[in-house]
């Protein structure tokens, strides 16, 4: 049978990431507390980097150090602001042109480090807790695992907490030859050149909006992949060095790989429009749908049209199964896939019944 497992922001948040709407009031936070970017480059560009953010949050918001939590925008209102004004060629009260790209730059940064390992030991996260969201994890990727070769995990997270697993298992070497990104990609280790499997790959891994095991050069395009964990982290780094250049050159540092959280959000990048294209040919040709932790909201245009466009075409209906926690969503589930198997205690929950 196959299968489309496809993962939204409830999916990540059950294995300890942060919501859309904790990510502002996270960010203050560890402003206010200096801890934002600890570990990601040397102390003083952390320093400079947060007093700048800090700068642009209170330009834009005066009341932003004040605010209840409750009273922040979600930071996709943020973002949207930041790519509104860019595209309509429109200053803000951050500053013109230039001050818009650092600050959109610098919250891609905060974000990024926010669902990194380094990020959840600054929010405090208890080591029961982490315990409990791994086994999750490996309960996930064992599910997954049992159906991979007719599978295909499609995900709008950037975090790689369930494919890690999976990646380990099979070992560096067999995820090199046989996993399906959606483009051709550079090891981060080599450097050297790999064309997606022409046949029957070992994993198919369709991260829709990147991810932090993903970089890319800006000159050729090429994305850079690490099947052995994050390396968002290089693209922070001050100092140029074989792992944050490309082979094409060594004077332009290798830059995140993920499309930030906006309602102006437009996917240019090439390997990602590759991404979108394979993943909605997947999603039409598969036997069965299990959507887990994405709530179909109505601002996200472009992941219900990808939805909805499989789900018309589909050479037979796919058997859609939704699992969330509550029943928020039902009724927006149920209008455009009337026969869908709800279901809403979770991952938990499903993992139990599927055994």
């Amino acid at each position: 049978m196959r299968t489309a497992l496809f993962t939204g922001a409830g999916a990540s948040c059950a294995l300890g990431y942060p919501l859309t709407s904790q990510l502002l009031p996270m960010v203050r936070a560890q402003l206010l507390n200096q801890s934002l970017f600890q570990g990601l480059c040397d102390g003083r560009k952390e320093a400079a980097d947060r007093v700048a953010l800090h700068g642009f949050l209170r330009k834009l918001y005066p009341g932003f150090d004040d605010s209840a939590d409750q009273s922040l925008p979600l930071i996709t209102e943020t973002f949207s602001l930041v790519e509104y004004a860019l595209a309509n060629g429109e200053s803000l009260s951050v500053g013109g042109f230039g001050a818009l790209q650092h600050f959109r730059d610098l919250l891609k940064q905060a974000i990024t480090f926010l669902i990194l390992d380094d990020g959840r030991k600054a929010r405090g996260v208890s080591a029961d807790v982490v315990q409990a969201q791994r086994q999750l994890a490996e309960g996930i990727s064992n599910w997954f695992g049992q159906r991979s070769d007719s599978a295909a995990l499609i995900s709008t997270n950037y975090d790689i907490s369930i494919e890690s697993t999976l990646y380990r298992r099979l070992g560096e070497a067999e995820v090199t030859k046989r996993i399906d990104l959606g483009f051709d990609w550079r090891h981060v280790g080599d450097g050297r050149e790999r064309s997606r499997p022409s046949s029957d790959p070992r994993l198919r891994v369709y991260k829709l909006h990147g991810s932090v095991n993903q970089l890319r050069c800006s000159s050729c395009g090429y994305v850079y992949f690490n099947p052995l964990g994050s390396i968002s982290s290089l693209a922070f780094r001050e100092e140029l060095f074989d792992s944050n250049t490309c082979h094409c050159r060594q004077d332009v540092r290798l830059e995140l790989h993920i499309v930030a959280p906006s309602h102006v959000r437009e996917v240019r990048d090439a390997n990602l429009l590759s991404v979108w294209r394979t993943a909605l040919e997947w999603m039409r040709t598969a036997d069965r749908w299990v959507i887990a932790g994405y709530s179909l909201p109505s601002e996200d245009l472009a992941i219900r049209s990808l939805l909805m466009r499989a789900y018309a075409t589909a050479e037979k209906r796919p058997e859609v199964t939704v699992v969330q926690r509550g029943q928020e969503s039902k009724a927006r589930y149920e209008l455009i896939f009337p026969k869908c198997d709800f279901r809403d205690d979770g991952l938990e929950g499903f993992l139990a019944r599927e055994g």
